[in-house]
């Protein structure tokens, strides 16, 4: 797999903008101690609109509320899920940037994603592996 390509599919799994401080900034979001959403996250991503490979499965971390990413990644993730499970997450990788945002509840989640530098955006479901 050539560094395109795989840029190309962590993107649209999830790529990341800034860090979780400019997400809470900008969306007044903070960081909480939601241990129902504590866990590991297994993501299947689907690419609804652009040129970014159809789908992708990912692995995030989520701690307190923040999320990162879990397992070996090149890709750098960072946000929250607040206390009503809204998740507002940007990850960063190869130069490429995307915006995650939805819902999460008993381990499972749902939303969508877009990425403006490499124009594409599509959906997301996660279902907590641990």
């Amino acid at each position: 797999m050539t560094l395109a390509t795989f840029s190309r599919l962590a993107v649209a799994a999830f790529a990341g903008l800034v860090s979780a401080t400019t997400v809470q900034a900008e969306n007044g979001l903070t960081p909480v101690a939601a241990k129902g959403n504590d866990g590991i996250y297994a993501v299947n991503v689907a690419t609804r609109r652009g040129d970014c490979d159809k789908g992708y499965n990912w692995l995030i971390l989520v701690s307190g509320g923040r999320v990162s990413s879990a397992g070996d990644t090149p890709m750098e993730a960072s946000g929250l899920i607040n206390s009503r499970g809204i998740v507002n997450l940007l990850f960063r990788g190869f130069g490429q940037v995307a915006k995650v945002t939805g819902r999460v509840a008993s381990g499972a989640g749902a939303g969508t994603w877009t990425s403006p530098t490499m124009q594409c955006s599509g959906s997301w479901r996660a279902i907590r592996r641990g």
